[in-house]
């Protein structure tokens, strides 16, 4: 049984062996011809790649430009929501919130030129409407911000603010889904 075995295994090997020689001869012919073809689809498919790549570091960019000019924001909304809750301990007092809420006021212009300063790489140049058109809907969310910024609770007092920040994210998201890729959440970065 076990010469059986040794002879089928080596068949099997001679039989792989000669198949491999025999295609060879035709894997060259039809090399050079596609090599041509490779080449083409490879310069696409790098040129794509270059693209993508171009679109993630883009987005780190612009995530580093929002979490920079958002502390202000941030710091303000959290001691404005101490200060109004009834039940919390260690209350800021009216003086402080109104200095956290003029920084923030001061720091909406600044992201906003920020925003603006961003230049889209040349890898995006198809879409670098898109993307100019998106980051002035986010640098015009903290413009509008900064102007409707208030001590008390105001229901809905930041909503066109909001639409506009939900607009850019809905621009850049369309960019990102043109290319194949997840569209991020650029307000998640922010939290």
């Amino acid at each position: 049984m076990k010469k059986i075995m040794m002879f089928a295994m080596l068949f099997l090997l001679v039989f792989a062996a000669a198949c491999s020689q025999d295609s060879e001869g035709t894997e060259e012919n039809n090399n050079e011809e596609n090599n041509t073809e490779e080449n083409a689809s490879d310069s696409e498919e790098s040129s794509e790649e270059d693209v993508k790549a171009a679109l993630l570091d883009f987005q780190d960019e612009v995530v580093t430009v929002l979490q920079d000019n958002n502390a202000s924001f941030a710091e303000f909304q959290a001691a404005k929501d101490k200060f109004n809750d009834e039940e919390a301990e260690e209350k800021p007092t009216k003086e402080e919130l109104e200095e956290l809420k003029s920084k923030a006021a001061e720091a909406g212009p600044k992201a906003a030129e920020a925003l603006r300063g961003i230049s889209v790489p040349s890898e995006l140049s198809d879409y670098e409407e898109d993307i100019k058109t998106a980051l002035e809907d986010a640098a015009m969310s903290y413009e509008k911000r900064a102007e409707n910024l208030t001590i008390e609770n105001v229901e809905d007092g930041q909503k066109e603010a909001d639409e506009m920040f939900a607009s850019f994210e809905e621009k850049m998201g369309k960019v990102f889904e043109d290319l194949g890729l997840t569209p991020p959440s650029f307000s998640a970065e922010l939290s």
